[in-house]
């Protein structure tokens, strides 16, 4: 069965999963084969090797390890240990144009207060590693500040790449999956608002916020309807950074009346130009709103944080053939060889079944040794079949 018809299956409501085994016939064994192939259940010679980064301050904690010191980023890192990767089309797809002017509001030799782009005020330490910033005020509170915010929202040909004239055919060549953004529709409002005022603001103006959530809609569909005529994307990547280990920060009711139609038109937009993969990054516990983002058309997961409560075996069980990306503890990879080996191979089923491509959980956190995320690798293409080829001798590793 050729890719094409298989998207035409989907169209009429076939679930994925049930056009296993059919195999792919479009072509030779590049990247994007492998990732469409791994996505929609079908089999592969091995599967695409993606990752999650590292956190800024891991690569320098494993240059006293033995990592070599000109791996100093992630794509120096991603081709030392032979991870692939996908692109991204660089779309303005909901940015604030213009943001707001950087302001620094009070510096001393040990902390930096400032206001964002984003409008919001932050405090970040100086020296050591570098901390998450504490926030400390958000400037979007009410009808009155929202309007500041509303006019840099504004849908224009300006938010496409100035060479997208250029970008569209050399995309049509690729031979890597090829993602497009596809919004957040209160992971994004949540960074303006605040932690907690986004919660309170769900009772005491919930028609502001759908405002502010249907104005990102708009924007995101006005957008993707400048692109998607020039380019068959092969999925669609979103951000709702929304949920700790119970659940969303603004309720399951709200995500289901409010956010679910919004990205229903999202992802009718997409699959109506091919595109019939859509995931968003979602830390925590996913499951409360796990059937939200599917009728929304959300139909892939990441990156699945086990150890907030989102384990993918659980959302397999009770979410038959929906997609995933992620799912590997990084809390058990921490822990010693033994608990990688056994971590892997609880997962090792889920790869074989298909739909599911293993990787971190997040990003990779210092307190894991330079050794054992090389054995995690190699254990990853040893007992996976995953892709890649390090720029060191795995055969030495273990």
């Amino acid at each position: 069965m050729d890719y094409e018809e298989i998207q035409a299956e989907i169209q009429r409501g076939v679930d994925a999963k049930q056009l296993a085994g059919k195999g792919v016939t479009n072509g030779g064994p590049t990247l994007r084969d492998r990732w469409r192939r791994t996505m929609f259940y079908q089999h592969v010679d091995r599967i695409p090797n993606f990752e999650f980064g590292y956190w800024a301050e891991t690569l320098n904690v494993w240059h006293a390890q033995g990592l070599p010191p000109e791996v100093t980023d992630e794509a120096s890192a991603y081709a030392y240990f032979g991870i692939e990767n996908w692109k991204t089309a660089p779309v303005n797809l909901m940015g604030l144009m213009p943001g707001f002017d950087h302001l620094v509001i009070h510096e001393d030799a040990d902390y930096v207060t400032y206001r964002n782009s984003e409008g919001t005020t932050e405090r970040i330490n100086k020296q050591g590693d570098k901390s998450i910033p504490q926030h400390l005020d958000f400037h979007l509170k009410d009808r009155a500040t929202w309007e500041e915010y509303r006019w840099r929202l504004k849908p224009g040909p300006e938010r496409l790449p100035a060479n997208w004239a250029e970008l569209a055919p050399a995309y049509n060549r690729r031979d890597y999956p090829l993602a497009v953004g596809m919004g957040s529709m209160i992971g994004v409002p949540r960074n303006w608002i605040g932690f907690h005022n986004i919660a309170m603001m769900v009772y005491d103006d919930p028609e502001l916020l759908e405002e502010i959530v249907e104005t990102l809609c708009t924007l995101v569909c006005d957008t993707l309807g400048r692109i998607l005529p020039d380019v068959e994307f092969d999925f669609a990547t979103g951000w709702e950074d929304i949920c700790f280990n119970s659940g969303p920060i603004v309720g399951v009711e709200f995500m289901r009346r409010v956010v679910t139609p919004r990205y229903q038109r999202i992802t009718n937009l997409l699959r109506k130009h091919g595109c019939q993969v859509a995931w968003t990054d979602t830390d925590g516990n996913i499951l409360p709103i796990v059937d939200g983002f599917l009728a929304g058309g959300v139909n892939c997961m990441f990156p699945v944080e086990v150890h907030a409560g989102s384990d993918p075996l659980e959302l397999r069980r009770r979410w038959p053939g929906i997609l995933m990306q992620g799912g590997v503890c990084k809390m058990r990879i921490a822990e010693g060889k033994a608990a990688i080996r056994a971590e892997m191979e609880r997962l090792r089923p889920l790869v074989k079944e298909g739909g599911f491509l293993p990787g971190f959980d997040h990003r990779v956190p210092s307190n894991i040794t330079l050794a054992d995320y090389r054995y995690y690798l190699k254990l990853k293409r040893d007992l996976f079949g995953a892709g890649g080829v390090p720029q060191y001798d795995e055969s030495k590793v273990g």
